[in-house]
């Protein structure tokens, strides 16, 4: 077989993305804060860039003007998926310095900290917020452990055990993959465990909701053999089997009645009343109110940073002479630091066009409730502002907007349709769902709805829907069925 090297030609299609609109897409999916968190790193690697958190009277007035000073090209590339040809920067190093920050930019553990300069009055409030800090779970748990145990070696183990406890006050994890994890003998691990659940509050270190309950009962010197039965069979509680519970444990109604109360009376995540969330919610991108002549959509401004280039430092340079080099990198800079800005400003009209988009198909909701919601995709709106579905879709993922509603999603807004039963009128899922709940809540506790009877109403009101479409709604709203319901009031009734 004779190998020869060969000359050919071949033409093939593909999609070229500059790193500039690679820049811009991703712009787009990310919210205010971590918009904020992108820029403040943008801001340490070029000098030509200012970030502003807190937007004055002057950015307002630029961002009032965005659709005059925003150029077409980023528009378009919205619209159409092409590439952009505009490419201020040839230097491959920007290529890889933008693909690092966006792809490895660090999370953000608290959406409300400040991102400017840390002050001497910042710190100072840091110092004291921390010396008024509440006591965690583990701290309070650390007090305690030297009162209870004394040689070295329960008091490593008992370490360990801190380690795998839950802000609940649980420990989930089993004990045979701790005794491997630590390394210590698992009938020690035990030893120190039980010890370890006479501290306060009742109930921590348990390993489930039996023993949780069981270790409060004991503290008070209320557990009875039938308590304890009882608490064996928590599942057959659950599903309001009291006949049977009461037959194993020897209890009659009355007394069965009061040992249900005293379980509810307890305390399942003893835990909870020691540990306090640190997590902030992010405020929403997109706030909407009522105006005189409709509704008002608006970016929220309170956390939307904005891009200012500092022209005079770029005056300053140009009017020195620099190298071939220096000269290189200060128009790349500057190209980047515009094109930056341009980015950004492109990624808020966009937000701010599609959320108008969807409130302008939803106003029926904002006005009447959940159960007036229209059903909308993706489609929908790209048609009607212009842009392609993937622009929509990058939009809507992971950003907020907040209605006189409430706050939510703006990928809530999107549901699939149900026809109507009676004319071409169509029915959002999620209204659909919304109304199913109602139906239930409104239901006779004794006489629970079926989901035949549910779609035979909703039919009866013009939603035509089968009766096995209404059991997956409310398996989705996590609602039991009629039975389990009819038992929950039968149990209800009992305590």
């Amino acid at each position: 077989m004779q190998l020869a090297q060969q000359i050919k030609m071949r033409q093939s299609q593909s999609l070229v993305m500059t790193p500039q609109l690679q820049q811009a897409i991703k712009l787009l999916q990310m919210t205010n804060i971590e918009l904020c968190q992108y820029l403040e790193n943008q801001q340490s690697e070029n000098p030509f860039l200012e970030i502003e958190t807190s937007i004055d009277s002057k950015s307002n007035s630029d961002q009032e003007n965005i659709n005059e000073n925003i150029t077409s090209n980023i528009s378009d590339d919205f619209k159409n998926g092409n590439s952009i040809s505009d490419d201020p920067s040839n230097n491959q190093d920007y290529e890889n310095r933008y693909e690092t920050e966006v792809n490895e930019r660090p999370k953000l553990d608290t959406p409300g900290a400040n991102l400017n300069k840390v002050t001497p009055e910042d710190f100072d409030d840091y110092i004291d917020n921390l010396a008024n800090k509440p006591e965690t779970l583990k701290e309070h748990i650390q007090k305690q452990i030297s009162l209870e145990l004394k040689t070295p070696k329960d008091l490593v183990i008992a370490s360990f055990l801190i380690d795998y406890l839950e802000p609940t006050g649980w420990i989930s994890n089993d004990l045979d993959q701790i005794s491997k994890d630590t390394e210590c003998d698992i009938n020690e691990i035990e030893e120190v465990l039980f010890k370890l659940q006479k501290l306060e509050p009742a109930g921590v270190f348990a390993r489930n909701l039996s023993e949780c309950l069981r270790i409060q009962l004991n503290e008070k010197s209320l557990l009875s053999d039938g308590l304890d039965i009882l608490l064996d069979n928590l599942d057959l509680l659950a599903k309001g089997e009291i006949k049977y519970l009461m037959k194993i444990t020897n209890f009659d109604q009355d007394e069965i009645s009061k040992s249900i109360t005293l379980i509810r009376s307890l305390n399942p995540k003893p835990g909870e009343s020691y540990s306090f969330d640190e997590t902030i919610q992010n405020s929403p991108d997109v706030i909407v109110s009522k105006g005189r002549k409709g509704w008002v959509v608006e970016l929220n401004k309170s956390t939307l940073p904005a891009v200012v280039i500092d022209e005079n430092y770029i005056s300053e340079l140009s009017s020195k002479k620099h190298d071939d080099n220096s000269s290189t990198y200060i128009s790349d800079t500057i190209a980047s630091a515009r094109w930056l800005k341009r980015s950004v400003e492109q990624r808020n009209t966009t937000t701010l066009t599609i959320a108008s988009a969807i409130i302008a198909q939803q106003e029926e909701f904002l006005e009447k409730g959940l159960s007036h919601l229209k059903p909308m995709v993706l489609r929908d709106i790209a048609s009607s502002v212009g842009m392609h579905e993937s622009t929509v879709s990058r939009v809507t993922t992971g950003l907020t907007i907040e209605t006189p509603r409430g706050c939510f999603a703006m990928k809530y807004f999107f549901s699939v349709s149900l026809n109507s039963s009676d004319n071409n009128e169509t029915h959002a899922a999620t209204a659909v769902r919304e109304t199913i709940k109602k139906l239930i809540s409104e239901e006779p506790s004794k006489k629970p709805l079926s989901d035949e009877a549910i779609a035979t109403i909703m039919k009866r009101d013009g939603i035509d829907l089968a009766r096995r479409t209404v059991a997956k709604y409310r398996e989705i709203m996590k609602i039991p069925s009629s039975a389990q319901r009819k038992r929950q009031s039968r149990l209800a009734e009992i305590s």
